[in-house]
């Protein structure tokens, strides 16, 4: 299944570290949530990515109480 990005928003690839600093989490718990869905991937040989605008999205998503 092919996915348009919208040129608009950020397409710069994370790595499960860059992502666990974002959060600042563990680097195992960035990948549990990789590998179960709540942040979106996208794999490519042996790699593991996620896009900054869907990193961006889960944080947005997972505010409580505001906007």
């Amino acid at each position: 299944m092919e996915t348009t990005i919208p040129l608009t928003k950020s397409t710069g690839l994370l790595r499960a570290k860059d992502v666990a600093q974002r959060l600042n989490i563990s680097r195992s718990k960035a990948y549990q949530l990789m590998q179960s869905g709540d942040i979106p991937t996208v794999r490519f040989g042996g790699s593991v990515r996620v896009l900054e605008c869907d990193l961006d999205d889960f944080i947005h998503q997972s505010r409580i109480g505001g906007n």
